[in-house]
């Protein structure tokens, strides 16, 4: 039985195919003027959610490294002024010391009363430095300025509050250096020299690592020189021992972690080389001090110890080794002397209150990583071994503790040099010297943060390439596999345009 098909029928069938071959044809076009395998929801609805991820991720990341620029400019501006402090300090003991010797003269001390006068402005320029309008040594109180001059006295009017920048997922950085370290109107204070952080545990709070600065929990992957690989999810992990356990039960032994030999970080031993690196978006083998490639079956992790705490035993200490117990150390103030015994000493807050106990009014600091003795006056204090062993050397505290009076100082100079008083000119350095010092210290803590930036920085940067690469992998198209599709695609249209008009074409003898 024939079959008769209708014109209308095949015209259909034929404009059907004609419109699905041009619409695979601007697809392709489409996609091969954007460079992009996905321009619409509708193309893939999984690739869509991932691109939206990634999107936000980067423009995350992004933030962090404008966070990142903003914040490194605050700090090269604050190096900039402590190292232009230092050299004021410089040129006011160069003068105290000219000016106290037999060759001065009375004129000679009047005009350097007029040095004195200049190095206070400088000084006081120094300190009053702006970053975009905001004065970087007011603490939060930015916008007025942090010193000024009140019935012909200096005095700070900024705060103690700390500027504060993230610079990744749950890590943040401070970045400024309060004014009110240069008044020492409250307190004298000797900064501790010696590095006491101690050595790690297994039971060492992960939170506690980095001198406090913490971890970044999420996932690692471990790969061994057998082309073996493994993610090992540590956010569950609490303390060291932890982080231990889930790469030694991931690997099923393949690769072992423990505690160097210093305890100051992580090692790891297996076939070589190991490589270790992040499985997701985070910093956490990074801020294990395990991210990198070893050189052979071993990998040793860098400096990851703890901050100081009143519970750390003073045995856990390196710097300490062999000079356990402690002995004893001398504080004078104002010519009187107290010994300080330590001898009984088992932990940092053992010493802490033996301190408090001897010597009312003294406090000892706990800082990141060493000890600072703080008094409660502002009376220049000392503080040396007594007997062995050199108990105040071995705690980094011996020295001076003086009140950081910037411009206190100064205004003594002035007073001394105005009353011609060569004694009095001479007793000014001890304090000079220790503002020499102060500034030294500051300049140490900034040069610090400038190269913890630099570090965060080349990880932002790497994980932005990490993400970009992602996101590529989503989002773009492949130029070659698009050419060569585009190029099929524009052969069956023109072929499909073709046929139908042939088929379609009328003549004479259709009508006979």
């Amino acid at each position: 039985m024939a079959i008769r098909i209708s014109d209308n029928y095949l015209s259909k069938i034929l404009l059907g195919d004609l419109n699905r071959s041009l619409g695979n044809l601007l697809k392709l076009q489409r996609q091969a003027g954007t460079m992009r395998r996905v321009n619409d929801f509708a193309e893939d609805p999984r690739a869509v959610g991932a691109i939206q991820r990634y999107n936000a991720l980067i423009a995350n990341n992004e933030q962090y490294l404008r966070n990142l620029s903003r914040s490194s400019i605050m700090i090269e501006s604050a190096d900039t002024a402590l190292q232009d402090i230092s050299g004021l300090l410089a040129e006011v003991r160069e003068l105290a010391l000219r000016e106290s010797s037999a060759v001065a003269t009375t004129q000679s001390r009047q005009t350097a009363v007029i040095q004195v006068d200049n190095l206070v402005n400088r000084m006081l320029d120094i300190l009053n430095t702006t970053v975009e309008g905001n004065y970087i040594f007011g603490g939060t109180r930015t916008d007025v300025p942090p010193f000024v001059r009140n019935a012909g006295t200096i005095i700070y009017q900024g705060n103690q509050g700390q500027i504060i920048t993230a610079v990744g997922p749950g890590a943040v950085q401070v970045v400024n250096i309060t004014g009110d370290v240069f008044m020492g109107s409250m307190s004298a204070a000797l900064t501790g020299s010696v590095d006491l952080a101690p050595r790690l545990s297994a039971g060492t709070f992960l939170t506690d690592l980095n001198l406090g600065q913490g971890w970044d929990p999420g996932v690692i992957t471990i790969r061994d020189g057998n082309n073996n690989s493994w993610n090992v999810n540590l956010s569950a992990a609490v303390t060291l021992d932890d982080v231990m356990n889930a790469i030694n039960t991931t690997t099923g032994g393949a690769v072992t972690a423990g505690l160097n030999a210093s305890g100051t970080g992580l090692q790891l031993s297996g076939t070589g080389p190991l490589q270790i690196s992040e499985a997701g978006d985070g910093q956490t083998a990074s801020s294990l001090g395990i991210a990198g490639i070893s050189e052979a079956d071993e990998f040793n992790g860098r400096d990851i110890r703890a901050w100081l705490q009143p519970g750390v035993a003073l045995t856990d200490i390196a710097a300490l080794d062999g000079s356990l117990p402690l002995g004893a150390i001398e504080i004078e103030v104002d010519g009187v002397f107290t010994t300080v015994d330590f001898s009984s000493a088992a932990t940092l807050g053992d010493l802490q209150s033996i301190l408090a106990t001897a010597m009312p009014g003294f406090q000892l600091r706990l800082d990141a990583s060493g000890l600072s003795v703080v008094s409660s006056s502002t009376e220049t204090f000392y503080i040396r071994n007594a007997g062995a062993p050199n108990t105040a050397s071995l705690l980094g505290i011996e020295g001076t503790g003086t009140p950081a009076r910037m411009f206190g100082v100064l205004e003594d100079l002035r007073n001394a040099l105005n009353s011609d008083d060569p004694q009095a000119i001479r007793g000014s350095l001890v304090e000079v010297e220790a503002l020499e010092q102060m500034a030294q210290s500051l300049l140490i803590k900034i040069g610090g943060r400038q190269q913890d930036f630099e570090w965060i920085e080349t990880v932002l940067m790497q994980r932005d390439t990490q993400l970009r690469s992602k996101l590529s992998l989503e989002r773009d198209a492949d130029v070659a596999k698009v050419s060569s599709e585009l190029a099929a695609a524009e052969m069956s249209y023109q072929s499909s345009l073709l046929v139908t008009s042939r088929l379609f074409q009328a003549n004479l003898m259709m009508y006979l």
